[in-house]
């Protein structure tokens, strides 16, 4: 009885830990707007747009992603109130978008009206532009709606994502591929198929890499068999995973570089891996910073999302 009751505990804690570990990240988008909008005001939405979204397994980012959120503020009314001095009154319509950048699809959308009254028609746009914030009801829904299909859309399609990753990593498009699969949430239920293929790929990556850097640092110590060609060699090496298939190879060249350089050479390989217990984390969190990497050089020229309605 007393197992059973460990047992459902420790079922519970997990369940708890899976639903919590939920991170998914949305690209925030500036829409261009078409109005005489002030541009600080624009670059301000985008900001509080950041804030606001940022919360329960959400974040908002210039950081590239497949899903987007989107703010774009319609003027519904303005007038100049005279005084001294004399203000700007605005009423914007405020609309939000949750979607699919690539897909060109809106998986959810809400609007409220917000007002703002300030010295200049900017400092209106401003005024009326802090009352985004996560603590907005419809806000927190909308969210939880677009949350929602994100989660299905994964959950739906991770093995196309997990074949789309491979055909990359076939084409030695590593980045590709770790960007892909870097980008299925821990909560979507085909993600230990896809972290099986994650590692797998980032070994290829690694090896292949590794590779090509073993042979920048052979030249470089051919090239300058001296103090200066053995800082190159050191830079060119502590970029190597210790696991990498060339590893060894690229040992006995530091052990060369050592025996001549002798004790004018101060240098330590960057201790990795050290826990194995945290290895997989660990491999998963390289992984990614290549998939970021790979998206931050993918980022769109334009904001103006013309089937955006």
């Amino acid at each position: 009885m007393k197992r059973a009751i460990l047992s459902m505990i420790l079922l519970c804690i997990g369940l708890y830990s899976y639903a919590q570990d939920c991170d998914i990240h949305l690209m925030a988008i500036s829409v261009d707007q078409k109005d005489n909008t002030p541009e600080s005001a624009n670059e301000y939405l985008y900001n509080r747009l950041c804030t606001a979204v940022s919360h329960d397994g959400i974040s908002a980012s210039g950081q590239y992603a497949q899903f987007f959120v989107a703010a774009k503020g319609l003027v519904l009314y303005e007038q100049v109130v005279p005084g001294a001095p004399a203000q700007t009154a605005l009423t914007l319509s405020l609309n939000l978008y949750i979607g699919d950048y690539w897909g060109e699809k809106v998986f959810a959308r809400t609007s409220f009206e917000i007002r703002g009254v300030g010295e200049s028609r900017e400092r209106a746009y401003l005024n009326a532009y802090r009352s985004l914030n996560k603590n907005n009801a419809r806000l927190v829904s909308f969210l939880e709606e677009g949350k929602k299909h994100i989660l299905n859309y994964y959950d739906t399609e991770y093995r196309n994502i997990q074949k789309e990753a491979k055909r990359a990593a076939q084409l030695r498009d590593y980045p590709k591929a770790l960007f892909l699969l870097t980008s299925v949430p821990m909560c979507c239920k085909g993600y230990e198929a896809v972290s099986e293929d994650l590692i797998q790929i980032y070994h290829e990556y690694i090896n292949y890499n590794c590779d090509r850097l073993l042979m920048e640092a052979r030249t470089a110590w051919a090239t300058y068999p001296d103090l200066h060609g053995a800082e190159l060699v050191a830079e060119i090496l502590n970029q190597l995973e210790p696991d990498a298939a060339c590893y060894d190879e690229a040992m006995e060249l530091y052990k060369e570089v050592k025996a001549k350089m002798k004790d004018d050479w101060n240098y330590e390989f960057r201790k990795k891996y050290e826990d194995k217990i945290a290895l997989r984390k660990q491999i998963i969190e390289a992984a990614r910073a290549v998939g970021v990497a790979y998206g931050n050089g993918q980022q769109p020229q334009t904001t103006n999302i013309m089937w955006l309605k």
